[in-house]
Formats: structure tokens, sequence, C-alpha cells
């Protein structure tokens, strides 16, 4: 039965006007369903353009964080003075060369024509009776890379590359020659620590201070 909303008055579901005062059923239930959905739309919880914006915010966080993990930028390396152009290491295995360096006016410095020659140095630093080992490598791109030459979690001093990777001669580890970003091994957290150099009359130089304030991170 249909219940007319205006005498109350009831009628055959079929009725589209009520018998006795005439009111129009079919278009009084229309109107009913459209207000039923206007306001349940008016009643939709404040909590959900909140919820709808914050979604947005971590799906660009969670894009932005596959896009820089994709790249494998190290910027420590990538703003490495550019000393040559492309280097093929493919199928090669360049072992170091140990060289001597030259400290003054608070500047550690090695022949850049060398390191380009050899393609990876190793050098020593010492101060007080401490000594720091050193090394110098040309990356892929031509950039020069210096660093302390130690991985740390199995005290080794020496590396070399291989193909496109550097890797530790004590435990194996390997890092990607061009972003040190572990491949790799047991120690793949700790790839040589970068040491900022400069380039000044051919000799790659790297302040003094920077050298004594290091300490290992293991």
């Amino acid at each position: 039965m249909r219940t007319c909303p205006k005498c109350q008055t009831k009628n055959q579901d079929s009725n589209n006007f009520c018998k006795k005062c005439g009111f129009q059923l079919s278009g009084s239930s229309f109107q009913d369903k459209k207000e039923k959905v206007l306001g349940e739309k008016k009643r939709k919880p404040f909590w959900v353009p909140t919820l709808l914006a914050i979604l947005a915010v971590i799906l660009a966080g969670v894009g932005y964080w596959i896009i820089q993990g994709n790249s494998g930028a190290n910027p420590r390396v990538s703003s490495q003075p550019k000393v040559t152009g492309k280097v093929d290491y493919a199928g090669q295995t360049v072992r170091m060369t140990d060289i001597q360096a030259k400290v003054e006016k608070g500047k550690i410095s090695i022949p850049l024509d060398v390191v380009k020659e050899k393609k990876m140095v190793r050098f020593e630093y010492e101060n007080n009776g401490v000594k720091i080992p050193l090394l110098s490598y040309i990356t892929q791109s031509g950039r020069v890379v210096t660093a302390v030459s130690m991985c740390e979690p199995c005290r080794s001093t020496r590396f070399h590359i291989n193909d496109k990777k550097i890797v530790c001669n004590a435990c194996a580890t390997e890092w990607n020659l061009e972003t040190l970003k572990g491949i790799q091994g047991g120690c793949l957290n700790y790839p040589p620590d970068v040491i900022p150099s400069t380039i000044e009359k051919d000799r790659i130089q790297i302040d003094e201070k920077n050298v004594t304030q290091w300490r290992p991170r293991v």
C-alpha cells in the first residue's frame, strides 16, 4: 500500500494519484527519492577530503622515491670534478697503483695525469703517527673520485675495478663504479667513503682537515 503524504489515505501501489484528495503519488515518490539522495550527499563525512589529500601526498612521495631510487644518483660522486671523457671498463680488471701524495698548506695533493693514466691509485696520509689510506679513481662518466680506501667492516684497504664495479680485495663486496651503490657482498652499506676534491694546477687537491676529521662508520 502507498500512503498519501497529504491526507494519509491508503492507496494501492499501482495508483499514481490519491483516491481521496487527488495528490500525485508518483511525483511524490520521485521527489522523496531525490531528496533522500541529496541528503546523503550532504551528509558525506567531513574526513573524506582530508583522507584523499593524505593519500595524494603519500602517492606523490612514493613516486619521487621510486624515481630517485631508480636513478641511483649519489650526490657526493656526481659533484666530483669531471676530468676526461667517458671511460669503458667493460671486460677489464684494473688494479690499484700505489703513489706518493704531497701535503702542504693544508692540502693533500696527487698528480691528475697519473690518476687518468692508471685509472685507480692508492696513497696514504699520515698525521701524528696515524695513517689514513686514500684512493682516487676515474668513473665511467669521466669524473675523478677521491675517498678513504677502506672497507670498514672487514678493514681491507685495497680495492680493484672489475668491469663496471669497484670490488674489495678482501671480502669481494661489489659496488657500482659510478654511484658506489652496493651490488652484492657482506659490506654493501660501506663503500669507500667519498671525500670531496678539487683540481688545481693539474693536481687533485683534498682539504687536509676533511681527512683528519674522518672517522670510521663502524
